[in-house]
């Protein structure tokens, strides 16, 4: 009898210590799940990732119109893309705009001219002095996709006026920036370098965007500030808009700024159908638009087409 006791006795411990085995290999088990449920949780938060693509085109044609005017076919291609980084300390915003544009004049068999051309990428980094101030890095790349020319349509004849890499705007900074909220920022820099490159042989033999004859580079260092907002009211309506400000200290400390401001405003209408507006005004000291004079430039795209945003 005492055997049967003792063996019953050890069978039960037995069953307790699996059991209790049991218990404790779900909570780990548990554990592990809600750990790597975080890591994702934790993951997708660092990274903040927007956009917008957009497709615009046009066609006007015209059959015996008393009121003349130029039959004609165009397309605007709009794409505007940020990753922003944010973890403890470290800020890691990230920026990349491409536009192009193009026009054709059907009755005069024209080929395809370049109405809107750009492509920038823009990247900073910051590491948090206090809870809303960052010393940051900042490092912007400045360009075009195609070759440009201005045309004399009385003679017939264009001129080469631009093309990949000519030019090509380089800034690297290193300065303090204020972000009271994720969607605004504004940078001020005492420290500044801008490299303007012009690597067409022909644009450098006629000193082209500043950059000295038969140079095919300039490089200049001054002061710099840039304002981002990136805001969306309600569930249509979104803002995209940058404004950067340059002094070469050559120049002076307030005498010849160079301005650049862009505005990128998108109504969606529907799922896929949105209005957009972009703008961009620039005044360059450098650059000359009436041979010797230099003059505020100022472009705006209004177009409603084929939009995608995330």
């Amino acid at each position: 009898m005492k055997r049967v006791l003792l063996t019953l006795a050890i069978a039960a411990m037995s069953f307790a210590a699996i059991a209790q085995t049991d218990d404790v290999a779900k909570d780990v088990a548990t554990l592990a799940k809600d750990s790597k449920k975080e890591a994702v949780v934790d993951s997708a938060k660092v990274w903040k990732l927007s956009g917008m693509l957009s497709l615009n085109a046009s066609q006007t044609k015209l059959t015996n119109w008393a009121a003349g005017g130029d039959q004609q076919i165009g397309f605007n291609a709009l794409a505007s893309l940020n990753a922003n980084y944010l973890k403890g300390k470290h800020s890691w915003q990230n920026a990349a705009i491409m536009q192009y544009g193009a026009l054709r004049l059907i009755d005069e068999n024209d080929e395809f001219r370049k109405t809107d051309d750009k492509f920038q990428i823009s990247s900073k980094y910051g590491y948090a002095v206090s809870k809303k101030f960052y010393a940051s890095a900042i490092f912007d790349y400045k360009s075009q996709l195609a070759v440009g020319y201005t045309y004399d349509d009385k003679n017939n004849t264009k001129e080469l006026n631009s093309e990949w890499w000519s030019p090509l705007y380089l800034t690297y900074t290193i300065g303090i920036d204020y972000q009271p909220n994720e969607n605004l920022t504004f940078y001020l820099s005492p420290l500044c370098g801008k490299t303007t490159i012009v690597t067409n042989d022909y644009l450098s033999s006629i000193g082209a965007f500043g950059v000295d004859t038969l140079k095919h580079s300039r490089s200049e260092f001054g002061w710099y500030f840039k304002m981002n907002a990136l805001y969306t009211f309600g569930k249509n309506i979104s803002l995209n808009t940058n404004l950067t400000l340059f002094n070469n200290y050559e120049d002076g400390i307030v005498d010849e700024i160079d301005v650049d401001w862009n505005v990128i405003i998108s109504l969606q209408l529907k799922k896929w159908l949105a209005f957009n507006i972009t703008t961009e005004l620039i005044y360059d000291e450098d650059i000359l638009i009436d041979e010797s004079y230099s003059k505020t430039q100022f472009k705006d795209v209004i177009g409603c087409g084929l939009t995608f945003k995330f």
